[in-house]
């Protein structure tokens, strides 16, 4: 995603923006003013508890993963995009990663869904350009070890193999990928002979999206565009405001949103993160990622990765499952010296 971007009449502009004071409802962080004389048993304390608060986000279950194919009747992909020749109707790849039974955190085999601690709420996740759904998951498998279902289609146009060559101008396109993965999944929740029947809480669910696929889920929960009334709340992992979506953003209130923004990131800029932050609603929440690039915390095990996944993991456990104490463990996570900051 780049802050000028321009494809056969598709402009992408960027604004600067300051972030406004975050109103969110985080519990205030603890600290320690004590001397170096004072006694070690408060900071003993404190540390235990934040033990016990980080361990409740540790994985609920093992994880399992299937593909299908999902189709958009009436919208298509023309040459050269697609097809060597005329149109076909628009489909591409659904990656969904669910819960199933075994240890907690590990990944099995063509594993059946557990039902036990069900239904699920659903989480919906856009990729970023070029790169593929299953570059990133280490932090999905993390969300559904956590009990959600996560569905990610792989957006036709965003990939180096896509039929015709990649075309992010097709970003236009993806929030309605998203939202079709979503009925998708709740048609899925009701049809007898799928394995989800009856595993999905259709009233939770989250959009997420990484660099275009955060624009992707702003946009479908905050721009009149594409606006998914079935959201009920939104994380944005590096992403922006498009102008060339043809809505405007933030006309009314939308769902709860999470900001995840790295300092050192020069293809989303930090000023892009802060002018959604500043535009949106309470309640939200901006997570500073210090010194990390574009794809850090995303897609491999690293400094900035336990942080990102507890603190979008917590984010959805208090606004998708209605776990109060999940601020709390996201305020602990969310700031680490040197690392992470949350306000």
């Amino acid at each position: 995603m780049l802050a000028l971007l321009v494809f056969a009449g598709y402009i992408v502009l960027k604004g600067r923006s300051s972030p406004k004071q975050s109103n969110s409802t985080l519990p205030a962080t603890t600290t320690s003013a004590a001397s170096p004389e004072a006694s070690t048993s408060t900071t003993d304390a404190v540390t235990t508890t934040t033990a016990a608060q980080l361990k409740e986000a540790s994985p609920l279950y093992a994880v399992s993963s299937s593909t299908v194919t999902l189709s958009e009747p009436g919208k298509y992909l023309c040459a050269p995009y697609g097809s060597s020749t005329g149109c076909i109707v628009r489909s591409m790849p659904l990656y969904i990663y669910y819960p199933v039974a075994g240890k907690p955190g590990d990944v099995v085999n063509d594993a059946a869904p557990i039902h036990q601690g069900g239904p699920f709420p659903l989480v919906i996740f856009g990729n970023g350009y070029l790169e593929p759904v299953g570059s990133y998951s280490v932090i999905l498998d993390y969300w559904a070890s956590r009990g959600y279902i996560v569905a990610a289609p792989q957006f036709p146009l965003s990939q180096s193999d896509s039929v015709g060559g990649p075309w992010e101008a097709d970003i236009l396109s993806q929030p309605s990928d998203m939202s079709a993965a979503a009925t998708f999944m709740l048609n899925q929740n009701q049809a007898r002979s799928s394995k989800f029947f009856g595993l999905i809480k259709t009233s939770e669910i989250a959009a997420i999206g990484q660099s275009d696929g955060a624009d992707d889920a702003l946009a479908l929960g905050y721009n009149t565009c594409c606006r998914d009334t079935r959201i009920k709340a939104v994380v944005s992992l590096s992403g922006a405001e498009l102008g060339s979506y043809p809505g405007r953003y933030f006309v009314v209130a939308g769902p709860p949103l999470l900001v995840v923004q790295g300092t050192a990131d020069e293809i989303n800029e930090p000023s892009d993160s802060q002018k959604v932050f500043a535009a949106a609603r309470p309640p939200k929440y901006f997570e500073t990622l210090i010194g990390a690039d574009h794809m850090d915390g995303y897609q491999a095990n690293d400094p900035y990765s336990d942080t990102l996944r507890v603190v979008t993991g917590s984010f959805l456990d208090y606004y998708l499952k209605g776990e109060s104490g999940a601020l709390k463990t996201m305020s602990i996570a969310g700031n680490v010296a040197g690392v992470a900051s949350l306000s």
